[in-house]
């Protein structure tokens, strides 16, 4: 397994280790997520998805994570922030529902890498803070270049607007997994066209050694929660200021609630692969 720059040997990262072995046996990771979703217009998402996706409903949904105690980062651990919507997607030979993953965000550099460059996942930098709650109240702020362009926050105390709504984004059924759109542009040529563009899949349910022991179940809680933009220029983030432009013009009709969710998996997305 190799990234850039090759010429040093084989990589660490997420699914090996200095041994060549994969940290799947040296014990879970744990995870923090708050997510909120909230129903928005299907054209302004739909604009926004590539050939071969369609609509399952107009949700975005959004995620705030704090990943700890990762094996393969020697027991660190970095956050993440995602915005997902329900879809479809037809390949040639494969029908997947899924969410496609419009944006993530994360705050460091080593799983953005090996996120863009073996998963697909379109994973770009932004300075994310960590949930902290008082009163009941947890919220987090991402900023890029010293630029605040969004905060989260959710209410703990409060029950989801729309309870029934709300389960049957975050707990789907139909959910096969994250769908991305992995895309590696050719060097020169005015850098226009594509050495890689194809749709990729991280899938919902993956085998675990038998020999990992089990994990205790996730704890839920359901609450409600909301966001506030800061719209960038150009000038305040010069390589992201389309990306949030575009989520924050997909309107909020209306929220139906908010789930936080402690866990611990063995998920090192070992198993990623194309859709055909």
């Amino acid at each position: 397994m190799y990234q850039m720059p090759v010429h040093f040997g084989p990589c660490c990262g997420p699914r090996q280790g200095p041994d060549g072995q994969r940290f799947i046996l040296d014990g879970p990771q744990e995870s923090i997520q708050h997510s909120l979703v909230y129903e928005t217009a299907p054209a302004a998402v739909e604009r926004c998805l590539p050939k071969g996706f369609s609509l399952r409903s107009p949700h975005i949904i959004v995620t705030h994570k704090m990943h700890r105690n990762l094996p393969w980062l020697a027991g660190r651990g970095y956050n993440v922030t995602t915005f997902n919507v329900p879809v479809t997607y037809c390949g040639q030979k494969e029908t997947i529902c899924g969410q496609y993953q419009l944006a993530i965000w994360e705050n460091h550099a080593d799983p953005i890498l090996c996120g863009r460059e073996q998963l697909g996942y379109s994973k770009v930098f932004a300075d994310i803070e960590d949930m902290h709650t008082l009163h009941g109240i947890a919220s987090a702020s991402l900023s890029s270049w010293g630029f605040r362009f969004l905060d989260l926050r959710f209410d703990t105390a409060a029950q989801p607007e729309d309870p029934k709504g709300l389960r049957a984004v975050l707990l789907d059924p139909e959910n096969e997994g994250l769908l991305h759109y992995k895309y590696i542009p050719h060097t020169g040529d005015g850098f226009t066209a594509a050495d890689t563009a194809y749709v990729t899949l991280t899938p919902k349910s993956f085998p675990i050694p038998a020999e990992a022991p089990p994990l205790p179940p996730p704890s839920r809680t359901w609450c409600t929660g909301g966001l506030s933009w800061y719209i960038p220029a150009w000038e305040d983030m010069p390589t992201q200021y389309h990306i949030v432009q575009g989520l924050a013009a997909m309107p909020i009709r209306r929220v139906l609630g908010a789930g936080i969710v402690h866990m611990q998996h063995y998920n090192d997305v070992f198993h990623q692969h194309p859709v055909q």
